[in-house]
Formats: structure tokens, sequence, C-alpha cells
């Protein structure tokens, strides 16, 4: 397995979360639990190392600024990742951030781990209004391998699309705006705006265009089950893997869907990735401590194939009602 970025996480007064710890991240995380239970938050705190951050967390929260990013009542926010290369550390005040890294003086590891954050890529329902997919046809594009014809071909075997390349022109007349547009072979001979596509397949196309594009990066996926019918899940979530794999981008993904982890677990053990695979499953605390079990691909086979359900495992184990 290819070591994982980050291996843990640390954070105080971080959105509706007082205190948490998050240990034993592996190269591909899944973030289960109810709703409010921190899931977005985990997100949003490594979203915070990122390029862009302030644009990307305020478009996400967008009312009162950074305040609303702190636990009710406290004064600013601390964030705390640490990484195979070092420690970075976000403070958060009402007015603004800071960074701060620390990588025990080893310049190397500095530049590695600042590269290494710097391709943080947040895909959610949001993105679905944005001209990623543009952006993101132009990065394939410019590679000398071409991935735009392969991620064409990801997107056909995903969605049984037949796709036959991609290019930008005024469409559907001269007089309409410029826009990327895909041309369908057999059997239907036509040409079609992306934007028309359908939600789930806009969403699973920039999945699978960021997994090609980026390299030793990390991924942040807000339930990317929403707009997916089943028959699609296991073909995205082994292209996923498959891409986690070889370009050796850790992956952090939220869900509400039994579907998609068990497309996970299916699509890792297949690919004898099993091993990078690990499920978190959070709860809060009514004070605001964070509460985390945490499986491994094996362990988590063993429940499934007796019928348990991670998602409800809130049910047998209850978290502190005080906090330490």
């Amino acid at each position: 397995m290819t070591a994982s970025v980050i291996t843990k996480l640390e954070l105080e007064n971080w959105r509706g979360i007082k205190r948490g710890v998050i240990d034993g991240f592996r190269q591909i995380n899944v973030l289960v639990g109810r709703n409010n239970s921190g899931k977005s938050s985990i997100l949003d705190a490594i979203l915070l190392f990122g390029p862009n951050a302030e644009k990307l967390l305020l478009r996400r929260r967008p009312k009162q600024g950074w305040i609303d990013f702190i636990f009710v009542g406290q004064d600013g926010a601390r964030v705390k990742a640490h990484t195979t290369l070092g420690i970075a550390e976000r403070v958060v005040k009402a007015d603004g951030a800071s960074l701060v890294l620390e990588v025990d003086n080893f310049p190397e590891s500095h530049r590695k781990l600042t590269a290494t954050l710097d391709k943080i890529v947040l895909i959610d329902d949001r993105q679905l209004s944005e001209p990623s997919l543009d952006e993101w046809y132009a990065q394939l594009l410019a590679r000398e391998q071409r991935l735009d014809k392969e991620w064409i071909r990801l997107v056909n075997e995903t969605y049984g699309l037949c796709v036959e390349y991609l290019t930008r022109m005024k469409f559907p007349d001269s007089e309409s705006p410029e826009r990327l547009v895909a041309v369908l072979g057999e059997p239907e001979n036509r040409a079609v705006a992306v934007e028309w596509l359908g939600d789930g397949v806009r969403l699973g196309m920039t999945i699978l265009a960021a997994g090609l594009a980026t390299k030793g990066g990390i991924m942040l996926l807000e339930e990317p089950e929403n707009h997916q019918h089943p028959s699609a899940l296991f073909a995205l979530a082994k292209s996923l893997v498959k891409l986690s794999k070889e370009h050796s981008n850790q992956i952090f993904t939220t869900t509400h869907s039994r579907e998609w982890m068990r497309a996970l677990l299916k699509a890792a053990t297949e690919l004898e990735f099993a091993e990078a695979l690990k499920f978190f499953h959070l709860q809060l605390s009514p004070d605001g401590n964070l509460w985390v079990r945490s499986l491994d691909a094996p362990d988590a086979q063993v429940l499934e194939d007796i019928g348990y359900d991670l998602r409800f495992d809130y049910e047998f184990a209850s978290p502190p009602q005080k906090a330490e």
C-alpha cells in the first residue's frame, strides 16, 4: 500500500466539534454517521489546508464568515493534521485564518508536504453549477498521455454512454456560447452539450477527471452517491479505487449509502487494495466531543456478511456524555 498522507486529525472548537481526534487514516477513508455527526466538518478541516481554502470554505458555508467555523462561544478554532511528511496546523479566528507548517526542519519534507496540500481537491454537489468539467478537460487534454481519452473510456464504461470525443465549440448553433460538447457515436450519432447531461453523469465525470488529473494529492468527496443509479456505483467505485492506487491519491469520502460502502469494499478487494480502505463511524456527544469507531476492510466485510449495517453503529455504541 502506498503510504497515506494524512494519518491523524486533531480538532478543537472547529464548527460543531468541541474536541476531536481521528487517528489511523489510510489511503481510502470512508466517513459514515448520522446527520450532524461531523462528517462534513472533517472534509472542511482538511480543505482548510488546501489552495483557495478561504474561497471554497466561505462558499460552502456562506453566512457570517469565519465566525461560523468556530464552536459557539469560543474565540477561535485549531485544526492539526499529522502527515507522513510532518505536521500542518491551522488556527482560525473570526477575522481570518493563519497557517503554520511544522516539518521537523527538513526542507525536502516541507516542499513535499506543501506540494501535496496544494493538490487538495473537493467534489460536492456545488461543483455541478461550476465550470469545473471544462477546467478538468483542459488539464487532461494538456497532458502528454492525452488523459482525455482515458477519461472518455471511463465515463462510457461507468454510464453506458457512447462518447467518441469531446470538443469545445459554439453549440447548438453559431449564435450560442462556446461550451464543452460530447460527440456520441452509435447508436445515437449526435452531439450534446455536457452541461445538458444528467446530474449523476456530470458528477461522475468530475470525480473521474479529478482522479485522473490528480497525482499524489488528496480528494475530498462529499456523498458521491448523490444522483447516482445503483448500477453505476460499483463501476465508479472501482475506477476511483484503481486511480487512487495508481496515482497515490488519498481519498476521504462521506456517505449515507450502504451501496456506496459495499461498492468501495468490493472494488478494493477485487483490486487487491483492501488494506488501503478504512471505515470511520462518527458520533458527537451532547457537549461536542467527537467519538470515532474505525473498521479495517476485513472487519467491515465480516460485519457486512452477517448483515450488520455500519451506518447504525450508534445503536450499539454510544459516545461519552461529558468531555473528558
